[in-house]
């Protein structure tokens, strides 16, 4: 239910951009209409003022409200096949899961075709190649996040080895006192016990 009500929304904001970036288009002279026969009068055209900056604003409000649900519902495709591999349900429906998890996977892959075709074809000239140049820099911020969660990892690697090597000396140094004082408890006693045999 949480797939379908993550994918039902996605579904309605790409509909919504799509919608959105056909009247953006229509304003800004981009993909021509089919229109019906010209009338003989020509009636004069009203003219509107277009803020650029702030249909920009919307388009960019709209998209990135897209792209955090597309990648909520990448995190609950990728939580479900972790759960699937790591947790044993025997209650789960295999076929069930399959259908939900192809189902979010496929309704995906077409929002991001929908996506793109908007922002490609029907963009309107003044807002350049957009789909390029936020997929490059979505590729370039991929590397450098994964560059950041490759140097956490082995900073909490080399964290808990230390922490590791650590316990291990207090270990060590704790086996150490023990067997000290087992040594000293012995030598001890063998002295009782060889003052007490020279007394007799």
């Amino acid at each position: 239910m949480e797939v379908k009500a993550t994918v039902d929304e996605a579904i309605g904001i790409a509909q919504e951009i799509s919608g959105f970036w056909g009247k953006l288009a229509s304003m800004f002279g981009g993909a021509p209409k089919p229109t019906q026969s010209k009338p003989l009068a020509k009636k004069k055209e009203k003219f509107v003022a277009v803020d650029e900056t702030k249909l920009m604003s919307d388009v960019v409000k709209q998209l990135t409200e897209f792209f955090k649900l597309q990648e909520q519902l990448a995190a609950h495709i990728r939580e479900a096949e972790q759960k699937s591999r790591t947790v044993y349900d025997p209650t789960q429906n295999d076929m069930e899961a399959a259908l939900n998890r192809v189902m979010a996977m496929d309704q995906m892959a077409a929002l991001e075709i929908t996506i793109r075709e908007t922002m490609v074809y029907q963009s309107p000239p003044e807002m350049g190649a957009l789909y390029s140049k936020v997929f490059e820099m979505r590729d370039i911020i991929g590397a450098e996040q994964e560059a950041a969660r490759i140097a956490q990892e082995q900073k909490e690697k080399r964290l808990a080895w230390q922490r590791h090597r650590r316990e291990a000396d207090q270990n060590l140094k704790a086996g150490a006192v023990v067997l000290a004082l087992i040594l000293i408890a012995y030598l001890w006693t063998w002295f009782l016990w060889l003052n007490q045999w020279r007394t007799t």
